[in-house]
């Protein structure tokens, strides 16, 4: 079933505002964030560097969409670990973050627990080369439950390892 997802300028009211001080923030995370734990292991890659992450942090509302997608991308690859790593599936670059939007006022979907970046080295924002291309299963899966899929933005603002459950229009 495909999620329709409120669009991003209805997201306080949607996901809850989180606030603008470090106290309302906890808070509002104690009450809307959840950790999904992904079918196969994830690292958080970083100049070389790999740190193993044990679960995503993301919105309670989005958190069962997120567990039908990673579900159906082990599925796909007939849960071959091997697989995801050639793909770079792996490559957890992050989700909940509380700030604004790159180049704006606004609050990013990160900052809603609503967003996940994937394998940031190779899918750099802006960047006219990217690994993920509107066929990559990672892409496919999750369009195929209504998440936002950064590549599909204007050219100056392409985020090709970005998704997010929020509409931008």
């Amino acid at each position: 079933m495909t999620n329709v997802w409120p669009l991003q300028k209805d997201c306080n009211v949607f996901y809850g505002n989180p606030g603008s001080t470090a106290a309302q923030w906890a808070a509002w995370e104690d009450a809307n964030l959840t950790k999904v734990i992904c079918p196969w292991p994830l690292a958080f890659f970083d100049s070389g560097k790999s740190t193993p992450v044990k679960a995503i942090g993301i919105n309670k509302k989005c958190a069962a969409s997120l567990g039908v997608v990673l579900g159906n991308i082990w599925d796909a690859v007939a849960h071959d670990v091997s697989a995801i790593e050639t793909l770079h599936y792996n490559r957890y670059s992050g989700s909940y973050n509380q700030r604004k939007m790159r180049g704006g006022s606004a609050r990013s979907m990160h900052g809603f627990g609503a967003a996940i970046d994937w394998d940031a080295e190779e899918n750099e924002q802006h960047a006219t080369k990217h690994l993920f291309q509107e066929n990559s299963l990672i892409v496919v899966k999750f369009k195929a439950e209504g998440w936002v899929w950064g590549g599909d933005w204007s050219p100056q603002s392409i985020d090709s390892m970005h998704v997010q459950a929020a509409r931008v229009y």
